[in-house]
């Protein structure tokens, strides 16, 4: 049975109002919404949603902005992020505490995500001056010569999971290659995504009108937003329906699309894996974030022969976990974002009883001590058939179902078995069979012996139902730009 709910030192908050006059780059003239702390259902902030008129100002200041300076001046690009780096790295204490309560996760992850996000900037601060093309000799007189040109207004759409990373790992790189942004922050995190976004807005370089935000419900405000005429590109993360729903609208005007959408993640553990590593990573990749992550290593593929005792040890790990508020430092598992989250996750913990064999956790949370937050208790789940919901469908949230497998080729085949391809992990001594593997899984990034370890510098993306296009590396930038070909032809004639 899952640990209690741990005591919190929690200090007194005061409701924000957003957005303040000194926010003007948050075009808002509708009602008023509100976000919530999903340890104490209290008001984190009281926050002023966006009507269509102010998506039409947004994106009709990008762009106004867009074709001066800041498309054609690297070094100013550069500059600017790189003080939008410090920024984030110098409030990193502030905006944490304010990720926390508002999105609900472990205040170390709150620091964590923060301190990653001014990585993003730091990171496409130096690429904005690394742009490059080609020059090619095409014949006698002629040379062809290609650019990378930003794309113009580029909306950036993002969940709730990770409401700062997420949106500057599509920021970033769009202002580096000298876009203009609108960023619409998910409707359940408004308040962080706002405050965190306040210091760049603010630097006196950047152009009016080069980012800006809108806020509300995705029926409204990123439905008009994604329609826009104005828009050239949309750069979604979230859930699979949802981004298809973007691409078709995207469609109609033939606009570009970045897509990272949902995952089912395999984690799949042989026999002369580093066991102690592999059943740390496996803890991590189910349960970081309570689960909450597109990433999340949510199904464990385990090799017959190490099946039972791999799962013990795991089961005991999971029993041990502490759930509670995320401001408390000795929680391991934080609330999940809201009330329907909460439901939903349950739902399927009660469906695992019935589909397979609830080996840990998942017992109900409901004393007293529980009642105000969205709590949910993690799980383990076994003796699932491959076509059962828990296997197939993303829980988003602190479910592990476990499967066993015989050899590679079953191995591979499970990995296999979902319409997602995220991401996976594989735990392995041998080399051979991780090239094999590597090769063989379907999925846009694979760790091996590690799990939801992300560098900057590396690319991610998913294939088949996880989306198209990367984030991250240089791929990542050029995501944000158009190629322009240039033909001179010096010749005294035309043929």
């Amino acid at each position: 049975m899952s640990a209690p709910v741990a005591s919190t030192p929690r200090t007194e908050w005061t409701p924000l109002e957003l957005p303040t006059a000194q926010q003007a780059f948050v075009r808002a003239s509708g009602a008023a919404f509100e976000s919530t702390d999903p340890a104490t259902g209290d008001l984190v902030a009281r926050v002023r949603a966006s009507e269509p008129a102010d998506v039409d100002a947004a994106v009709g200041a990008g762009r106004a902005a867009v074709r001066g300076a800041w498309r054609d001046d690297g070094a100013l690009r550069a500059r600017v992020l790189q003080r939008y780096a410090h920024a984030l790295r110098e409030r990193a204490d502030e905006l944490a505490e304010l990720l926390t309560r508002e999105q609900g996760k472990k205040l170390f992850e709150a620091r964590v995500e923060i301190l990653g996000a001014a990585n993003h900037a730091d990171y496409y601060a130096g690429q904005a001056r690394s742009i490059h093309g080609r020059a090619l000799p095409l014949g006698p007189g002629v040379h062809g010569v290609t650019l990378r040109e930003p794309v113009g207004v580029v909306a950036v759409n993002t969940p709730w999971n990770w409401p700062l990373t997420l949106p500057t790992r599509s920021l970033a790189p769009a202002l580096a290659a000298g876009n203009a942004v609108v960023v619409k922050p998910a409707s359940l995190t408004p308040a962080i995504t706002v405050a965190a976004l306040a210091p760049l807005a603010a630097d006196p370089e950047l152009p009016e009108g080069i980012v800006s935000c809108v806020l509300g419900s995705g029926a409204v405000v990123g439905d008009a937003l994604v329609k826009h005429p104005g828009v050239e590109m949309i750069a979604f993360t979230g859930e699979s329906t949802t981004g298809v729903g973007v691409m078709r609208h995207a469609a109609d005007r033939l606009k570009k699309v970045s897509l990272e959408l949902g995952g089912k993640s395999p984690n799949i553990v042989f026999a002369d894996a580093p066991m102690e590593k592999a059943l740390a990573g496996a803890a991590a990749a189910a349960f970081s974030s309570t689960g909450q992550i597109c990433t999340a290593g949510s199904r464990l593929l385990l090799e017959r022969s190490i099946a039972d005792e791999f799962l013990a040890k795991l089961a005991a790990k999971v029993d041990a976990l502490r759930v509670g508020d995320g401001l408390d430092p000795s929680t391991d598992i934080a609330p999940v974002v809201s009330r329907s989250q909460q439901r939903s996750i349950l739902d399927y913990i009660e469906l695992g009883r019935k589909e397979g064999e609830l080996v840990a956790g998942g017992r109900p949370l409901d004393g007293p001590e529980h009642a105000a937050g969205c709590y949910v208790p993690p799980a383990i789940v076994t003796g699932l058939a491959p076509d059962a919901r828990l296997v197939q469908e993303e829980i988003f949230g602190p479910v592990l179902a476990v499967q066993v497998f015989d050899d590679d080729d079953e191995a591979i085949a499970l990995a296999n078995c979902t319409e997602f391809g995220l991401a996976a992990g594989l735990w392995t001594s041998d080399l051979n069979r991780a090239w094999r593997l590597g090769r063989e899984v379907e999925a846009g990034t694979i760790w091996i012996n590690t799990y939801n370890r992300f560098y900057t510098e590396l690319e991610v993306g998913g294939v088949k139902q996880s989306g198209m296009g990367r984030q991250q590396g240089v791929v990542g930038l050029e995501e944000f730009t158009e190629v322009k070909s240039l033909n001179f032809d010096a010749n005294p004639s035309l043929w």
